[in-house]
C-alpha cells in the first residue's frame, strides 16, 4: 500500500497480490488493525499528504496527485474530515509554528 500511494490499488488488487480473497484480507485487517483495508489505505494516504503539506512547499495539486487523490477538492474534503482543517490551513499553521520555534 505504501508503495502505491500515488496510484492506489483496489482492495481486490491487494487481495490478489497477497493471494487471498477480499473477504480474508478484510478479516485480517479487522483482526490486526481494527479497521478495513480501505480505511487503512486512506489513513496512509492522508498521513503522507499531511507530511507533504507541513514539510514542503509543493502545490496542493501536486500533493493530491502524489497521494492518490483525483483533485485538490477531494484531498481537501478527506483532509478536513481526518484532521479538522483543510490542508491550506494546516500549511499556514505549520509555518507559524516553525517560525516560533526558530526564533
Amino acid at each position: 500500500m505504501e508503495q502505491h500511494l500515488d496510484n492506489p490499488l483496489s482492495i481486490r488488487e491487494i487481495a490478489g497480490r497477497t493471494r487471498c480473497s477480499t473477504r480474508t484480507l478484510e478479516g485480517l485487517f479487522r483482526n490486526l488493525v481494527q479497521t478495513s483495508p480501505a480505511a487503512y489505505y486512506l489513513a496512509l494516504r492522508l498521513q503522507s499528504a499531511r507530511r507533504l503539506v507541513a514539510d514542503t512547499n509543493l502545490p496542493m495539486a501536486d500533493i493530491a496527485v502524489r497521494t492518490g487523490f483525483s483533485s485538490i477538492a477531494s484531498l481537501s474534503r478527506a483532509f478536513r474530515r481526518r484532521f479538522g482543517q483543510p490542508p491550506t490551513a494546516a500549511r499556514r499553521g505549520s509555518k507559524i509554528q516553525s517560525s516560533r520555534h526558530s526564533g
